[in-house]
């Protein structure tokens, strides 16, 4: 099975598709995106074992998220019941619940990385007035530990970005499932690497926008009132893409038997 390699101007359509389901519902979409957010971040916040719980969960989240783009852009409510379905079916529980222990696999790898690679740096940090002494953590940035950490985490990104939908829709194995997203995102990283730019663009643009418009009508006090709903569509919208790069890459391959 192979999936399909995304076009140069793919990532366009797929911010547009994600911005049509959220016009269709926007409640329904920043409800789903809140709830995946607020859910990783109290999971991963446990003082035992949060980083897994999170990783855990995120499968079932990203099929939640997946779901309500699909449902939001065809004219329909999204729900929370495909979370039920997969929790209430063995295979599909299981076989979920390994791919997010293979994703926690990839942030402790990455975790353990930055820790032990950054420990000869961080050391030669001064504190002052219980403060770091920027100068000093510039002088000894780290930054081979964070290129080796952050190469770790995308390559967990990449092992299970479309894993919880080969699994879910396409029946796969968490082996199979975790080998063709891997080397799906490998063969669209053009397309991928476009989108994130993209995404990343738009948020600093819209951020700073929105703060100088604040501060020119003085109005910086409220910022809080217009940057929170701000980050919850910018959110969405990302979000919103993973269900068409989803059809673009893997749509028409045939469910296993």
């Amino acid at each position: 099975m192979q999936g399909h390699i995304a076009t140069f101007s793919s990532p366009i359509r797929w911010l547009k598709v994600g911005a049509k389901a959220i016009r269709q519902n926007m409640f329904g979409m920043i409800c789903v995106t809140m709830v995946y957010i607020f859910t990783m971040s109290v999971l991963g916040s446990l003082p035992f074992g949060g980083l897994v719980a999170a990783a855990i969960f995120m499968p079932f989240g990203t099929m939640l998220i997946v779901r309500a783009t699909k449902d939001a852009y065809e004219g329909r409510t999204p729900t929370y019941g495909i979370v039920k379905e997969m929790v209430t079916e063995p295979s599909q529980r299981s076989r979920q619940i390994r791919l997010g222990l293979i994703y926690a696999a990839f942030l402790l790898a990455a975790n353990f990385a930055y820790s032990y690679l950054a420990l000869e740096d961080m050391r030669q940090w001064q504190v002052a007035n219980n403060r770091l002494v920027w100068s000093s953590v510039w002088a000894h940035m780290p930054w081979v530990a964070i290129i080796v950490a952050f190469f770790i985490f995308v390559a967990g990104q990449m092992a299970t970005w479309f894993a919880p939908m080969l699994i879910g829709w396409k029946n796969m194995t968490v082996g199979k499932a975790v080998f063709y997203s891997f080397f799906g995102c490998l063969r669209n990283w053009m397309a991928c690497t476009v989108l994130a730019i993209i995404i990343g663009a738009l948020t600093v643009v819209c951020g700073i926008g929105s703060s100088f418009l604040l501060l020119a009508l003085g109005m910086s006090e409220y910022s809080m009132f217009v940057m929170a709903p701000l980050a919850f569509f910018i959110s969405a919208l990302s979000y919103g893409t993973i269900w068409p790069m989803w059809i673009d890459i893997y749509g028409d391959i045939a469910v296993e038997i």
